[in-house]
């Protein structure tokens, strides 16, 4: 992967005047151009086996997007060892994780050591800047963006994923095709969640401590648990804490009262840092990109103090879908790694929109 400090010295070197054409949500600003995601919907009541096929059949040159993956990630000497999970996919992953990654896999014609890896890759390779807000009416915001390495390739993969059981919507999630996994999403009424790395570790070192600690779960695994099954804020928060992940996590989780949010730094095995909302002495938004927020960013990827600016002169009074969006939008926040931003209240859960992105 190329490093974080060359991309982002070669972000703040770029200018972007792309216009914004608006469609949605009343947005007038001149940041970059972006699109509405398509929407899909997972059945849950379906076997894992077919869950996703409708979806990543699509998808054209998905199965090599895959490929591209794993080549840039995995080392060669590993690849047989990728082909030895994927014949035994029921002895590291459980269900229905497992069926839905074979489900893919046949789908797609494609190897399903292939299809695991490169899920495993995304839950610990990914870039963000999550900002968890109360406006002056106590309605909790979760806004998002999300930063990848193969930002073009991604953004051709990005969808909004409602996943229902008999008729209703259970979650939702912004997600890739072909990712079963889950960094950005939400249990209508309830609260949302957002995953952002925290650096610890090679990616190498956490591929292989999923495979061998059968207790750590992904972490992108965990979040869709967790939105499946756990029922409010402060037990999700629980959960996210307690659980063994096979990387270093922010866990950003937003909830439906006032008060309700927070950022929870956690390395594989222990949980370092709970940061939560504070708006009777004045914290009415807590923000965290990709270091832990009681130390100082690197100067060359200061996502964070540029967020922290937008956000103080936005004010508690002026949040809306619109101005966090403008929030989201300012450089180097934006910049050319990000693949989509997401607006969302799980209070209000329709009014989760989300864009790809595509500055310049």
């Amino acid at each position: 992967m190329a490093s974080r400090r060359h991309i982002t010295g070669y972000n703040l070197l770029c200018v972007c005047t792309c216009i914004l054409i608006l469609t949605l949500s009343g947005i007038d600003a001149s940041h970059d151009a972006f699109t509405a995601l398509p929407k899909y919907q997972v059945n849950l009541d379906l076997s894992p086996e077919t869950r996703w096929a409708s979806i990543v059949t699509n998808f054209q040159y998905l199965d090599a997007y895959i490929r591209q993956i794993i080549e840039t990630y995995v080392p060669k000497v590993l690849m047989p060892l990728v082909e030895k999970i994927g014949a035994a996919i029921d002895n590291y992953l459980q269900q229905p994780y497992a069926g839905e990654l074979r489900g893919i896999a046949q789908a797609l014609n494609c190897s399903l050591g292939d299809v695991v890896i490169a899920n495993l890759i995304y839950d610990i390779s990914a870039f963000c800047t999550s900002i968890v807000s109360q406006d002056d009416q106590g309605q909790i915001w979760h806004s998002r963006n999300l930063d990848y390495n193969f930002g073009d390739m991604l953004r051709n993969l990005t969808v909004h994923v409602e996943f229902v059981s008999q008729g209703q919507i259970v979650y939702s999630a912004i997600t890739y095709a072909g990712y079963i996994g889950i960094l950005t999403g939400q249990r209508p009424k309830d609260y949302s969640i957002t995953v952002n790395q925290r650096s610890e570790g090679s990616i190498l070192e956490n591929i292989l401590l999923a495979l061998l600690d059968r207790k750590a779960v992904p972490t992108t695994f965990l979040v869709r648990d967790i939105l499946a099954n756990v029922p409010d804020f402060e037990s999700a928060i629980n959960h996210l804490s307690t659980t063994d992940t096979i990387a270093p996590v922010y866990f950003i989780i937003a909830g439906v009262n006032p008060g309700q949010g927070a950022v929870i730094t956690k390395g594989r095995l222990e949980t370092i840092d709970i940061w939560r909302l504070d708006p009777i002495h004045g914290r009415w938004f807590v923000l965290e990109t990709n270091y832990d927020h009681w130390t100082t960013p690197p100067p060359w990827d200061d996502r964070r103090d540029a967020a922290i600016k937008a956000m103080n002169r936005l004010g508690q009074n002026n949040i809306t879908v619109a101005s966090l969006f403008d929030v989201m939008s300012v450089q180097p926040v934006l910049n050319s790694l990000t693949t989509y931003t997401v607006i969302m209240s799980p209070a209000q859960p329709d009014l989760m929109q989300a864009w790809i992105r595509h500055c310049c």
